[in-house]
């Protein structure tokens, strides 16, 4: 599978899971991120716009996932199970 195919996967995971957790619109996201993104972009990625290794390692940067994590397929029962977003405070 081609690495953006991996990235957006991932990326689409990620960003489902902040919505699981009150992080609903792309402007929060966004900011969850640490904003190296805007809400504009993050649906343009999501819509087949390049994912870029910046943003990339960013967001593993904000998620505290090791670096080349967002490149990497993961499958669906690890998300669920252990969560792709570690909240502030510890929660999952």
């Amino acid at each position: 599978m081609p690495t953006q195919s991996i990235r957006r996967t991932n990326l689409r995971r990620v960003l489902d899971d902040l919505a699981r957790n009150g992080y609903s619109t792309r402007e929060s996201q966004a900011v969850y991120l640490g904003r190296s993104v805007t809400a504009r972009r993050l649906d343009a990625m999501l819509d087949g716009a390049e994912i870029p290794a910046f943003f990339a390692a960013a967001l593993e940067h904000a998620l505290f996932k090791p670096r080349g994590w967002l490149s990497l397929p993961h499958d669906a029962d690890e998300h669920e199970s252990a969560g792709t977003v570690t909240l502030p405070g510890g929660s999952d």
